[in-house]
């Protein structure tokens, strides 16, 4: 388990977060363990591989409704296969920003709150929604915005990342196959950056301000 003064347990702190260190859970027996995590949303696993695979394959055999987020170390053959295997909902890499983890942990508790409304739009997140096959930026209080290619595959690849996280490889893929199927001259070599930045102008023209977050070195997330 990481020490108390781990830069992204003092930055959940910071984010408003209450956080428990447990150093040995394995160690108590599973009536104490699943009284202890009912009150919980979420377990960050930070200990070795086997550990954290372990500790996850309890937390599902006790069948507790917790989002189970594992931080890998160095890369090792099999460790995220083996990670996924056991249930756990989102890897990070040491290294990734503090912030990429708090945008983690709050876009799957707003996917576990959403699970049982199946009666909600396919592509929506709290008060947005993406209307018209994805062609419409729609906000709860009526202000809307027509969006254009590059924005669509980039909206779209955002709505439907898992947590609502999308590295910039993922979002330049969206973005060559959302051209690839348009009308019109494909542009050269568009950017994300360019692209969201120009979004969030014409947004706020439209009295919007889309949520798109970046996170440095790794790519962007749909914000709450």
């Amino acid at each position: 388990m990481a020490p108390d003064d781990n830069a992204d347990l003092q930055y959940l702190r910071s984010e408003g977060c209450q956080v428990r260190r447990c150093d040995a859970i394995e160690t108590y027996d599973r009536r104490t363990i699943q009284a202890d995590l009912q009150a919980c949303d979420a377990v960050l696993l930070m200990a070795g591989a086997a550990a954290n695979c372990r500790v996850a394959q309890l937390v599902r055999d006790l069948g507790l409704p917790l989002d189970l987020v594992a931080v890998m170390g160095p890369a090792r053959q099999g460790e995220l296969t083996a990670l996924l295997q056991v249930g756990v909902d989102w890897v990070m890499h040491q290294g990734d920003p503090p912030a990429l983890l708090a945008a983690v942990l709050r876009a799957l508790r707003l996917r576990r709150h959403r699970v049982t409304d199946v009666a909600g739009p396919q592509h929506c997140i709290g008060p947005w929604s993406l209307e018209d096959q994805g062609w419409c930026l729609r906000h709860g209080d009526g202000a809307m915005l027509r969006l254009t290619v590059s924005e669509r595959a980039i909206l779209v690849c955002l709505f439907e990342a898992p947590g609502h996280v999308a590295s910039h490889a993922m979002l330049n893929q969206a973005l060559c196959e959302g051209w690839q199927h348009a009308y019109g001259r494909r542009p050269r070599d568009p950017k994300l950056r360019g692209i969201i930045s120009r979004l969030r102008w014409r947004g706020l023209q439209a009295g919007l301000q889309p949520p798109v977050e970046s996170l440095r070195g790794y790519g962007y997330v749909w914000e709450i």
